[in-house]
């Protein structure tokens, strides 16, 4: 069976009937490939898949390094191509509904205390074009909890100086308002007002925070510029993309912030993802407790 050709018409309905994101989409099909890869190599059937086998595949993983988590969305997604190809062209795949899903490990978020999130924050030299760019793309981050790739994503029309709120389009697309604070506001207008043309080459694409080139700032570049500036006050070893947004998420709940008020600014489908934060609130207030407690 031409199995690669059924995951890109596997994927061209999640685009067009599913309406996916595109990293949704890149996702999926990376971890369809896995399953294509592993089934082809071993000469099972996938008409005929037995329950030990996808265990098999589900052991492989696992070997070869995956969390629980990893595992998880990658049944997920192969479940949906199974469906597909159940729906589609009418094939046994029956036994994916019995697969034994690894129970996913609670791990609790990295952050950054409100020290060191000011001390990466007053890296950038704010007097060049490109320290004020990354100023303000860190200064929106820790204003809004936003994804970085939510935040890279942003075009200029997104930002609504006047109300101090940002429109975002999140995980499968959906759209939702964030409000940032008045600091994050100043630098937003002198970046867009004073610096943002500097980046702009031969025509403005629209994105709000722009490479040197004129494009859009990738993640990868976003990453290597936050790790430069976290080198500098030793910090490279807490920093990562969704630091920023843990950080976060932890201070305003740690500042009696509402758990389903958070859950709406982070954009977040279950509460229950939201509610992780709680733990990590706690274990950074007792963190801080043991540091400052001068019988601790």
């Amino acid at each position: 069976m031409e199995l690669y050709k059924f995951l890109d018409e596997f994927i061209n309905y999640l685009l067009s009937e599913r309406g996916y994101s595109y990293h949704t989409l890149d996702g999926y099909k990376r971890d369809v490939e896995k399953f294509i890869f592993f089934i082809t190599i071993n000469e099972y059937s996938i008409e005929n898949l037995e329950i030990d086998e996808i265990q098999k595949f589900i052991n492989y993983l696992s070997n070869l390094g995956f969390s629980s988590s990893s595992i998880e969305r990658c049944i997920a997604a192969i479940r949906s191509f199974l469906k597909f190809l159940y729906t589609y062209y009418n094939i046994n795949v029956s036994a994916i509904s019995f697969i034994e899903i690894p129970k996913r490990e609670q791990t609790i978020p990295d952050v950054m205390s409100i020290e060191e999130i000011e001390r990466i924050l007053n890296q950038p030299d704010i007097t060049t074009p490109k320290g004020l760019r990354d100023r303000t793309l860190i200064e929106l981050l820790y204003a809004t909890g936003m994804r970085v790739s939510e935040a890279l994503s942003l075009k200029v029309y997104d930002v609504n100086l006047e109300d101090k709120v940002v429109r975002v389009s999140g995980k499968g697309n959906k759209e939702r308002f964030v409000p940032f604070h008045e600091t994050a506001k100043e630098f937003l207008e002198n970046y867009i007002y004073k610096v943002r043309k500097y980046f702009i080459k031969h025509k403005d694409i629209g994105y709000l925070f722009l490479n040197a080139r004129g494009g859009r700032l990738s993640r990868i570049g976003f990453w290597k510029i936050l790790k430069e500036y976290a080198m500098k006050v030793g910090l490279e070893d807490k920093v990562h993309p969704h630091v920023l947004r843990h950080s976060f998420a932890t201070h305003m709940l740690i500042n009696g912030c509402d758990l389903r008020v958070l859950q709406e600014i982070l954009g977040h489908s279950s509460i229950s993802t939201t509610q992780r934060y709680t733990y990590v609130s706690i274990s950074y207030l007792k963190e801080v407790h043991k540091k400052y407690h001068p019988r601790a």
